[in-house]
């Protein structure tokens, strides 16, 4: 056994080496002519890959057949678009607010117990009050019939400063004119009280001119000193 299993291992090398012998392929020369021929025969054009094809990305939300509507639509463009509609209106807003500042008194008028002066209210407060502020503002406005009222005022208040007359805002123009009576002043008083009254509470409408021919009787009233 031993002498056939040495046989063995030097015999396998031998066989190896037949089989390697075995597979060696044997190269033979072909001609020119010979390749032409054969190439003749061959047929490249399937073998050629196809062009790759661009997949379109379909949107699986807008139905087959119909097209996208936001395809078309240019993001940047229209986010420009709201950002300056956004600025427009926030300058519109604060233009707004600055307009009703300037048509609202810049200095609100406070009378003593707290309530506010306005142009409603002057008779209840007449010694607190700047009436040549009210008067400036009525004329600015082209209300000559608050402007003849407020000139009223003026008279009244005067008098009530000088002595002339006891002010109460319980008490009617009637009640100043029989105060007045034993003054100098009382006949143009009297006609400016009438004026007054006429315009103011028989609403009639004041025009430039008609508030131009009466301004100057109330102006030397309140200008001319009580005596």
């Amino acid at each position: 056994m031993k002498k056939m299993l040495i046989l063995c291992l030097f015999a396998l090398p031998g066989v190896l080496g037949a089989q390697d012998a075995a597979s060696v392929v044997e190269k033979r020369p072909v001609s020119t002519s010979q390749w032409e021929r054969a190439a003749q025969e061959l047929d490249y054009s399937r073998d050629v890959p196809e062009a790759k094809k661009e997949k379109k990305k379909k949107n699986s939300d807008a139905p087959s057949g119909f097209p996208n509507p936001f395809d078309s639509i240019d993001t940047q463009f229209w986010g420009t678009l709201f950002q300056f509609l956004a600025i427009l209106i926030a300058v519109a807003a604060i233009g707004y607010g600055v307009y009703r500042m300037m048509q609202e008194p810049r200095n609100k008028r406070i009378a003593r117990d707290g309530a506010e002066i306005t142009v409603e209210n002057l008779e209840a407060y007449l010694h607190e009050t700047d009436l040549d502020q009210f008067l400036r503002e009525a004329l600015a406005r082209r209300d000559f019939s608050q402007a003849v009222r407020i000139y009223f005022l003026q008279i009244i208040k005067q008098l009530s400063e000088s002595g002339a007359i006891r002010w109460s805002k319980e008490k009617t123009n009637r009640d100043y004119l029989r105060e007045m009576r034993p003054h100098p002043q009382y006949e143009s008083f009297r006609g400016l009280t009438r004026s007054y009254e006429r315009i103011w509470y028989g609403n009639v409408t004041v025009d430039e001119k008609m508030f131009s021919e009466i301004e100057p009787g109330f102006k030397a009233l309140i200008t001319k000193p009580v005596q």
